[in-house]
């Protein structure tokens, strides 16, 4: 694949959940756009970077392993990331486990799942925010993205919304606080995406997965669920953005859900 459109081109972006549905998706658009891509994962992307590679892309991806519930891990990953490629300009929190089943849900839940849920689906972001910033002052340029969820969502474990739809007023603070620093934010909320997360919330709930997804579809008024590949097309376009006016912006994508029903 030749692509002489490199916009990113110099750019660092770090991705949490790197090896997810989504973050697959968006790791190879980066990538594609020139950007110098650190995969973050509790697993191992290192097959996942060479599968995005010999796609054609100007640069490899560089997979870290990270568990970001511990602070300790990801502040050396980032020290790291520092270390090898100047620090991070673009920032995408996407990471999140969904908590599925009753246990991580009311009124069975304990505190420890909601703890650990917490921990990775909104205090990483808050870490990591706090350990790139400087470099982005510095730089007066960044960009910091949200994968997150409505607070209108319902049907889904309380821990996940809770962390998730805290990413919106997150990003609100950062833009009132550092957009004049050319800091930039944005948040994707999202309720039906076509993920292996979303299979295994249909799972959990003891529903046959192919007819779970068939239901989803159609529950959706445009007909369908959101692909992760347009996901990572919306944060390609807010990350190539010069100058851009738009930031502090929360995109709602559940097919008009929300909304229109």
């Amino acid at each position: 694949m030749k692509n002489d459109y490199l916009p990113l081109q110099g750019k660092v972006t770090l991705i949490t959940g790197a090896a997810g549905g989504i973050g697959s998706a968006i790791s190879y658009e980066f990538a594609r756009l020139g950007s110098t891509v650190c995969m973050c994962d509790i697993n191992d992307s290192r097959e996942l970077a060479d599968q995005i590679a010999s796609k054609g892309v100007p640069n490899r991806p560089f997979p870290y392993a990270c568990d970001i519930s511990e602070y300790e891990q990801v502040k050396e990953m980032v020290q790291e990331i520092t270390a090898d490629h100047g620090g991070v300009d673009l920032l995408i929190n996407n990471a999140a486990v969904d908590g599925c089943g009753t246990k991580n849900s009311f009124p069975e839940m304990s505190l420890e799942n909601f703890k650990k849920t917490i921990d990775i689906d909104l205090s990483a972001a808050v870490w990591l925010t706090l350990l790139v910033l400087p470099g982005m002052r510095e730089k007066k340029s960044g960009r910091v993205l949200f994968t997150a969820a409505p607070r209108s969502s319902s049907g889904v474990p309380c821990p996940y919304l809770a962390g998730k739809s805290g990413f919106i007023s997150m990003a609100k603070h950062l833009s009132a606080r550092y957009d004049k620093e050319g800091i930039k934010t944005l948040v994707l909320a999202l309720r039906h995406t076509e993920t292996p997360m979303i299979r295994r919330v249909i799972a959990s709930k003891g529903i046959n997965v192919e007819e779970g997804l068939k239901k989803m579809h159609a529950h959706s008024l445009t007909g369908r669920m959101i692909t992760p590949r347009e996901i990572a097309k919306l944060y390609a376009w807010f990350a190539v953005a010069e100058d851009s006016e738009v930031s502090s912006v929360s995109l709602l994508s559940d097919g008009g859900i929300t909304y229109m029903r």
